[in-house]
This record gives C-alpha cells, structure tokens and sequence, in this order.
C-alpha cells in the first residue's frame, strides 16, 4: 500500500487522531515542566502567605462577630491645597450604637485606580465624643476611594474596609476642586 494512498483514504481519522494528540503531549510538556525539582514556584514564601492569608481573615471574621459599625468621612469645609492632607473622621460605634474609646491604630487609603495615591494615617481620638477619631491623609483625587482601618483595643484587633467617594473640594481649591 502506497503512504499517499493511505493519507488519502484515512484523512480525517488521521487528523482527529492528530488534534486529540495535540493537547495530551502539551499537557505532558506542563506537568514536565511545572514538577521538575528545579521548577521556580509560582509565588515566594507561598506558604508563609497562605498562613498570613488565613490569620488576617481570622481576624475579619472576629471584627464582623462584634457588629461594630464604622462610619467614614472627609471632612467638607476644610480648605486644603493640592498635596497637604486632609481630615478624615471615623465613628466606631459597638453593637448598642456607644462610641468605642480607647482605640488606638491607623486609616488607610487606598486608591485603587492608581497605587501611587496610597496613603496611611495614625487615627487620633477626639476627646469630645467617645468612638470619634481623625487623622489626615492626602486625597488629592476626587472619585473612589477604599478606606481600611486596622485598630487594637488592648489584645482585641479590629479590622473593617468601606469604599467611599471622594467630592472635589467645594471652595475649588487644589487639584481636588477639578
């Protein structure tokens, strides 16, 4: 039997037989490849992250168990120019609508459309009304920002995160007021 006889006659099996093949020898090259000893790992200290990954969601599941609500707020009215900070306030309030006192830790801002903008404040508590801290952070940019707070109350650690939108300054002063 002729070779250009048999192609001819068994095209499409052949060729069925030829994509099936494709995959089974690629997938072999993968698994080759990914389990040699000298294989580079996809994430260094991939371990020590899960673990840290698994500590920090510990710690939300105990911050939502408290049902603590937090309340987030640029401060409006207060002139600032482009690149000073300005006040952001946040009220911790416990299951029974009290103020929390005694916190002590750091707001973080986060915008997401541009890392560069990231800023982290101290959080200050304001004598006049218990659960009421402030601490200034730059927000230059009007739009969406991720606020995140990480505080302690003695051992007890409380996390929360809130998207909140950012206004452009009402008097239009600085970058914000574009």
């Amino acid at each position: 039997m002729n070779v250009r006889h048999f192609v001819s006659e068994y095209r499409w099996p052949l060729y069925l037989s030829g994509l099936l093949a494709m995959p089974i020898v690629a997938s072999g090259f993968l698994v080759y490849f990914a389990t040699r000893p000298e294989a580079q790992r996809p994430m260094k200290n991939y371990y020590e992250t899960a673990q840290k990954w698994d500590a920090d969601e510990a710690v939300e599941a105990a911050s939502r168990q408290l049902g603590w609500t937090v309340r987030y707020e640029v401060v409006a009215g207060v002139p600032h120019m482009a690149g000073m900070p300005r006040p952001v306030d946040v009220r911790i309030l416990d299951r029974d609508g009290k103020g929390v006192s005694g916190l002590s830790g750091r707001l973080f801002s986060i915008r997401p459309s541009d890392p560069r903008l990231n800023q982290a404040g101290v959080l200050v508590g304001l004598p006049q009304e218990p659960g009421s801290y402030r601490t200034l952070v730059r927000l230059d940019r009007p739009g969406e920002w991720e606020f995140r707070v990480d505080l302690k109350l003695g051992e007890l650690r409380f996390v929360h995160a809130a998207r909140l939108s950012v206004v452009p300054d009402a008097r239009g002063t600085g970058e914000a007021g574009r």
